[in-house]
């Protein structure tokens, strides 16, 4: 078994989601990385650009986001798949 694996085997898992937004990684411009029952509201600050955000009850379409806006005004946007 490589390191890596055990690892990801005994991490301790993080609190299930809410419409609280829970970061999973957070740099000095923001919130990196996040996930949560309700997108953030555009307008909204501490969420770095590119953030990615992941909608755990989204669906086709509504599960991931990224922050096109600023730190200091968020814009979630879907991140979508053209097919």
């Amino acid at each position: 078994m490589s390191e890596f694996s055990f690892e990801a085997e005994t991490m301790i898992p993080g609190p299930a989601a809410s419409t609280t937004v829970r970061a999973i990684y957070t740099i000095e411009d923001g919130i990196l990385i996040a996930y949560g029952n309700t997108v953030p509201t555009d307008t909204a600050s501490g969420y770095a650009i590119g953030c990615i955000f992941i909608h755990t009850d989204g669906g086709d379409g509504t599960a991931l986001y990224v922050n096109e806006g600023t730190a200091s005004s968020c814009n979630f946007n879907a991140i979508t798949v053209a097919g």
